[in-house]
């Protein structure tokens, strides 16, 4: 039981603190202490019922252990297939959809804004011809709006 709260409590904070910069390695993390308070809460299931059959009655509404082990089993196997066809299916998009990545990393770019900033600009210029057109319109930018960084 303690152990289950323990990683109740944990899952909340995980998603209120939000400590990983990507959505997706936040996502996995919330999924698997998910699973793993899933599986305290089905041993306690276990637990209580191979002790008293009544109590397993009442509190579960399963009338003996044998049943109580059946519900774990289809139950973990459930939650297996799922998270088997998430991660499947994840992979499929993230393999099939093209992306650009950083060549330092290997990972695509994070195009959030850090807190206080609302706008982005990105100038591109053609290697050949454009570099000396686009540093003065960008110099012109900066003396216009002392303001960019």
């Amino acid at each position: 039981v303690v152990a289950t709260v323990v990683s109740a409590l944990f899952l909340a904070a995980l998603a209120l603190a939000r400590p990983f910069k990507r959505s997706d390695d936040l996502y996995l993390a919330c999924v698997a202490n998910l699973l793993l308070t899933c599986c305290f809460c089905l041993g306690t299931v276990i637990q209580l019922c191979g002790e008293d059959n009544d109590q397993c009655l009442q509190l579960v509404g399963l009338n003996d252990a044998r049943w109580a082990s059946e519900f774990v089993i289809g139950l973990t196997a459930a939650m297996l297939v799922a998270s088997l066809t998430i991660i499947t299916l994840k992979a499929v998009t993230a393999v099939t959809a093209p992306t650009l990545r950083l060549a330092a990393t290997g990972r695509a770019p994070i195009l959030e804004l850090p807190s206080g900033y609302h706008f982005h600009g990105f100038i591109s210029h053609a290697w050949g011809t454009g570099q000396d057109q686009t540093h003065t319109v960008v110099r012109q930018l900066h003396s216009a709006l002392v303001c960019l960084s």
